[in-house]
């Protein structure tokens, strides 16, 4: 597809989803100007609504009902779930297919940045240098590499699973810029961002 045409898509999905969402933003191979498209790829960070007691404590808090709602109501489901769910693969109705990635504030830039892209980029000059930095991307998130354990998967890949949840938190960027920044890894315009 013609990136004007997906562009199109995904600011209009990018709509319906904002009002129930803290931030979001176009990824992937729109936002890097590539004038072919095979996807469209977004990252959300749903806002949380907290359900307290009587007395103003916090019973649960949790994704806003509307965000589950718009978002399943955006094609036919393929993967995800957009009550708890990481990710969600959409099929829309011009069969093209949505990538939703949903992280929370905190993590929101550096999601931004590594579904950006390109691939490849993400893997050797994002990864790495968080690595350098003693993180490792795991299922919470970005954490500490001495609080994970790596797993070898039967495909030869590896992912961590943080052991230690009490263990130090990145900081909470306040723009792609500010991610980078904290990596020590000159900030390039996504369209530069190849390898």
């Amino acid at each position: 597809m013609q990136i004007l045409e997906a562009r199109k898509i995904a600011v209009d999905i990018c709509y319906l989803l904002q009002p129930h969402c803290s931030k979001i933003n176009i990824a992937g191979s729109i936002r890097r100007k590539k004038p072919e498209v095979k996807d469209i790829e977004v990252v959300c960070a749903p806002k949380i609504v907290d359900t307290v007691d009587l007395f103003g404590s916090v019973l649960l808090s949790q994704r806003s009902t509307g965000f589950a709602q718009v978002a399943n109501n955006l094609g036919k489901i393929i993967k995800g779930d957009a009550c708890s769910g990481k990710y969600m693969q959409v099929e829309l109705s011009n069969k093209m297919k949505l990538d939703l990635f949903i992280t929370d504030e905190a993590d929101f830039y550096r999601q931004l940045a590594i579904r950006t892209g390109s691939a490849d980029y993400s893997h050797q000059a994002i990864a790495g240098a968080w690595r350098k930095l003693g993180w490792c991307g795991s299922d919470l998130g970005i954490r500490r590499v001495s609080d994970c354990i790596e797993i070898r998967q039967p495909d030869g890949k590896s992912k961590w699973k943080c052991i230690n949840q009490n263990g130090e938190l990145p900081p909470v960027w306040k723009s792609e810029e500010d991610f980078f920044y904290w990596l020590n890894v000159k900030y390039l315009p996504p369209e530069k961002r190849c390898i």
